[in-house]
This record gives C-alpha cells, structure tokens and sequence, in this order.
C-alpha cells in the first residue's frame, strides 16, 4: 500500500477521531454548486476550512493522565494538507497544546489571508473541540448546542433522526435523576421536572441539583462538569451497545483469519506479530471499556432504580471526566480499526486479503492503537 493509499485509510475511516474539514467542505461545495458563504463554513478563516482535526492518544501521558491537569490523555492534531486538491500527498501538522500552536498554525493556513478578529473567533472553536477527548458527530453538535456557538449542521454529519433517538435515550435517565432530585416536595409537575432535565443536559444553572450533590458528597461547584461528562458517557454506553454485532465480528477475525495465498515463514511470522500485538491492544481497550460501562450502569440502577445505595453512582461520578476520557481514547482506537477492517476486508466473501495486504492493514492497526 502506498504512502498516499495509507494517509487516506487513516484520514476517511475515524469517524469518532478524525474530523474531515476538507472533505465536509467540498461536500458542500458540490452540492450547493457554488462557494459556501462565510456564515455556511465551520470556520470564519477560509484557509482553516481546508484542515483535518485528529484525535490522538497522548502516549507521553497516558499513565495515570488525569484530564484535570495537562498533558491531556487525548491530544488534538491540526493537519494542514500541501494541497487541497489531493490532501493525502502529504502536509503539515501541530499539536494543540504546543506552545507555538497559534503561530504555527497562522502560518500553515496563510498569515495574509486570515483576519485577527475571525482567526481569535477560529481558535476558541479549536480549543472548544481540544477539550473533548472524541470527535463523534453527536459529542460535536452536542457541546456547540451547550456552547451556543452557531456552527452548519452539515458538519455534523448526523440526521435529524439519529440525534433524536440518542437523545430520547439517554434523556430517560436524566428524567429518574429529575425525580429522584424533586422526591418528598409534594406533587412536582411535569414541567419542572422537564426543566431539570433540560439542566442537567446542558450542565448549567444546576443550582436545584446542588443538596442532591451534597448528599452524595459532591462538590457543586464541579456540578456542570459531573454532568457533561456523565452525559458523555452515556452516548459511549449507547454507541458501543449499537456496535456490539461489529466487535464481536472484528474479535473473532484477529483471532483466526488466515492471509488467502501462500506466506513464507518471514511472512507468516509478520502477519501472526501484527496479530498479536492488535490483539492484545484491542482486548486491554476493550476490558477497560467493559468495565468502566458496567460500573456507569450499575451504580445509576443501584440509586436511581433499585433504590439500594448511592455510594457506588457518587464514587463514579467523582471520577467521571476521567472515565469520560479514558472511554473517548479506548472507543475512538477500537472504532478506527473497526470501519479500516470494514473498508479494507468488505469485498472479501470471507474477509481474506493477500498476504502483503494482510500485513500492511496489521501494520496500519497497531499504528492506530
């Protein structure tokens, strides 16, 4: 596979980690049939509506990374391709959390072209999506809605359709939180209990929420971000349950598919290497996966359902950005490899490749992992 080839499986396949400026826009050039209006593009500076933003483990942090403190567990790339026509030629990229980022990052996309006032406006819509440790089309739309910062629907690349049924789902919940928060008031009515909920989804103006928080040891001044990231990690629970069928299909793959052909014994031991190292990544991700969802829907049945104890929903709430992250890191990995190992294995009747092909989508994987 060639270096472009490569680039462009890596760039077109993340949903969850890649978040693909260049190709949303020309999109919408095509199909408006004319150049989008400054209002119509996700940045005021033209020349950033030309990048990839790309979510990346944060390697040097990744022990015991604490999403309070910096190095971030999940950084966030800028990728600024040479050339626009063929963005898989090659480019250039920085980090956003390096210390010349602005700089770097007005020279990439052309000093001259970009305007102090629209590039500041540019920049708080970058550090918006660094503190975010996904790039999910509904985690997107969700925390602009929260921030109130007008932005296209289109990229969002979400139907209206799906938006809702996410949102009914995970709004149930919040309703069991509502009423549990408003018991022994006397007959509360339905609309304050929308009220509430409608606060805890946006994680603001939870003044009615904070004696429940101090029940549960809580501080309340970190209410919004208890419930943003608790909210958060309900839409992973409810993605991963929707993905189940898929990682049960890739899982059972790594550890059996076989290359179609003849593979010598250097060949063979390439492809059983790459095998067991994405094996072993994609099994470490998904039992820390497993067991942060498993906990996040047992301690909630525990309090909100069963009524039995609260101990377990406080604890993890105290920790839940951190879960929050840790999940964004682990199911953008897993989601990354599935929808390459879809793209690349689909015309396959068996999902057999060539060896060579084998052993390069291996090698691809473990970069992603």
């Amino acid at each position: 596979m060639s270096a472009e080839a490569n680039l462009r499986l890596k760039l077109e396949s993340g949903a969850s980690r890649v978040f693909n400026l260049l190709q949303i826009t020309r999109a919408m050039r095509e199909a408006l049939k004319r150049e989008p209006t400054p209002e119509e593009l996700f940045f005021a500076s033209r020349g950033l509506n030309d990048v990839i933003l790309i979510k990346e483990p944060n390697v040097a942090g990744e022990k015991g990374a604490d999403p309070f403190d910096a190095p971030l567990p999940v950084r966030t790339k800028v990728y600024v391709p040479y050339n626009a026509e063929n963005p898989y030629e090659g480019g250039q990229s920085s980090f956003t959390d390096d210390a010349r980022f602005e700089e770097v990052l007005a020279y990439m996309v052309g000093k001259g072209r970009v305007d102090a006032g629209s590039f500041e406006r540019d920049l708080r819509k970058i550090r918006t999506l660094e503190q975010m440790p996904s790039l999910d089309p509904f985690l997107l739309r969700d925390r602009f809605a929260m921030s109130g910062e007008r932005v296209n629907e289109a990229y969002f690349r979400l139907s209206e359709e799906d938006w809702r049924a996410i949102r009914a789902h995970m709004r149930e919940r919040f309703v069991l939180i509502g009423r549990f928060a408003t018991e022994g008031k006397g007959d509360v009515p339905a609309a304050t209990i929308d009220m509430l909920v409608d606060r805890i989804w946006e994680a603001r103006n939870l003044e009615p929420l904070f004696p429940l928080l101090a029940a549960f040891g809580l501080p309340a001044d970190r209410a919004g971000e208890f419930f943003y990231s608790w909210k958060g990690i309900g839409f992973f629970d409810y993605e991963f349950t929707r993905n189940t069928s898929k990682v049960r299909a890739f899982s059972q793959w790594i550890q059996t598919a076989q290359p179609r052909g003849y593979a010598d014994r250097e060949e063979a031991e390439a492809i059983e290497r790459g095998r067991a190292h994405v094996r072993a990544r994609v099994r470490a991700m998904l039992g820390d996966t497993l067991q942060t969802l498993g906990e996040f829907n047992t301690s909630f049945d525990q309090l909100f359902r069963k009524r039995e104890t609260a101990a377990n929903f406080s604890n993890f709430m105290l920790h839940s950005r951190r879960h929050f992250w840790r999940l964004g890191n682990n199911l953008n990995g897993i989601y990354h490899v599935l929808t390459i190992w879809d793209r690349a294995t689909r015309r396959s009747v068996d999902r057999t490749l060539p060896v060579q092909q084998m052993i390069e989508l291996l090698r691809i994987m473990r970069e992603l992992l």
